[in-house]
This record gives structure tokens, C-alpha cells and sequence, in this order.
């Protein structure tokens, strides 16, 4: 459909010089929300595998009892984590969809409405009439280009994430809670004492959660202040049930 001959009088295009786009100096992180997924399941998984075996083990349980409970714990939380993250997404896609429809319409029947709506976000956001003329006049030509501009700056949304893997999140947050917490797991199986397997546990499991969450897998957004708070409440949450396996085990 073409637009009207008043949009097309009221927004004329100047001439517009093309210039070579220049190499991004600050790439962004890639794949943001794979790995976000990825520091919530590990970091879930870390926290309450390290927790749970040291309740266990200031309870006295024996080591063969810790792993056989401690690999159930993390076969179920990542199947959890899975299904709670694929459904958390399922819902998020169906709203962005509601929501890109519901726009698609306005601008098909309420045009000046939705034209005077981002009008005016443009220019809270710093632009000037006439970049907003310029900016409008390539816009009513393309009403796909219109829509996804209205969604970002009217709603904070992005036509792009309709078409993600739906199992590429849920996957990745329940593969890393498995993983992780086997980390957590593992001293119970090669470990003599208990001491010993609560010593080495409590080590992999703070570097992991260091690691996750100061994104040191990505050394230029690493972030030592948000390590070490994932690595206070990691210790903090294992302090407690060890403490509370040994009250416990003394009853």
C-alpha cells in the first residue's frame, strides 16, 4: 500500500550522503541471552548443589548416599530449569507477538495517531524536527521499517526476537544447572575425608560462580564486583546448611 500524498508532501527527503560504516571498536556481547541463561542455570545450579551437599555432609551422610542424591538433584533441576525456562520464553514470545500484531493494526488504521506517538518519543530522545521530517519520510514509505521502529521506541520491543530458537535459552540455562552443580558434586567421589570434600567443593563451586558471574568468559565486560557478590551469597547459602547439617547430625 502506498502512503498518502500528504505524507509524502509533508515529509521531503534532502539528499543524503553515504559514507563507508566504520568497524565496531566496542563490540557488544555476543549471543547476550544464551549466556545470560547460561550464569542463571550455572549459577542456580552452584549455589544450591554446594549448599545441599554440605548439608549433607555436616549431617554425616555417607559420601555414596551425598552422590547418588546430589546427581538426582541435578538431573531434576536441570530438567526444571528447562521446562521453567522454555515456558517463561513461550509466554514472552506470545505477548511480543499480541503486541506486534496490535501495532501492525494501528498503523494501518490509526496512522497519524501512531506518526504524532513516535513523533514525539524521537524528539524526547534528543532529535531535532527536521531529523525527525527525515526520519518519518523514510519511514511511511516502509511500513515494516515503521513497525519495528514503533515497537522499539514506543514499547521497548524487537520484531528480531520472534524469530530466536525457542529451545536455545531453556537449553542452555538447564544444560549449565546440570553441569555445574556436577561440579559442585564431584570431590564426593574422589575425596577421602569429609573435610576434604567439603574443602574442594566449596572451592570449585565460588571459582564457578565467580567465573559466571563476573562474565570472565568475556574478558572485556569482566566485572570483578559482581563475582565476588555471587561468591558472598554462594558461601553464605553453604555456611548455613553445613551449619545445619551438623545441628542435625548432633540431635
Amino acid at each position: 500500500m502506498r502512503p498518502s500524498p500528504k505524507y509524502e508532501a509533508e515529509y521531503t527527503l534532502p539528499e543524503i550522503e553515504v559514507h563507508e560504516v566504520p568497524v565496531e571498536k566496542h563490540p557488544h556481547i555476543p549471543a547476550r541471552r544464551i549466556l545470560d541463561r547460561v550464569v542463571l542455570g550455572g549459577s542456580d545450579g552452584v549455589i544450591e548443589a554446594v549448599s545441599m551437599t554440605a548439608a549433607l555432609n555436616g549431617a554425616g551422610v555417607a559420601f555414596h548416599t551425598i552422590l547418588v542424591a546430589g546427581f538426582a538433584f541435578a538431573v531434576a533441576g536441570g530438567i526444571s530449569m528447562f521446562f521453567s525456562t522454555y515456558l517463561s520464553n513461550r509466554s514472552e514470545i506470545d505477548l511480543l507477538r499480541i503486541d506486534v500484531n496490535r501495532e501492525r493494526m494501528e498503523i494501518e488504521t490509526e496512522p497519524e495517531e501512531e506518526r504524532a506517538e513516535l513523533e514525539e518519543l524521537l524528539k524526547k530522545e534528543g532529535y531535532q524536527q527536521k531529523e525527525v521530517d527525515v526520519i518519518m519520510g523514510r519511514l511511511v514509505k516502509n511500513k515494516e521499517l515503521w513497525l519495528k521502529t514503533q515497537l522499539s521506541h514506543e514499547l521497548r520491543l524487537h520484531m528480531e526476537d520472534l524469530e530466536t530458537d525457542p529451545l536455545a535459552r531453556p537449553g542452555s540455562a538447564g544444560s549449565a544447572f546440570f553441569a555445574l552443580a556436577i561440579v559442585s558434586l564431584s570431590p564426593y567421589a574422589f575425596a577421602s575425608g569429609r573435610f576434604e570434600a567439603l574443602l574442594f567443593s566449596l572451592v570449585l563451586s565460588l571459582a564457578s560462580l565467580f567465573a559466571l558471574a563476573s562474565r570472565a568468559f568475556t574478558p572485556k565486560h569482566f566485572n570483578w564486583r559482581s563475582g565476588l557478590e555471587s561468591v558472598a551469597v554462594g558461601a553464605f547459602a553453604a555456611s548455613i546448611l553445613y551449619a545445619l547439617g551438623l545441628a542435625i547430625s548432633a540431635a
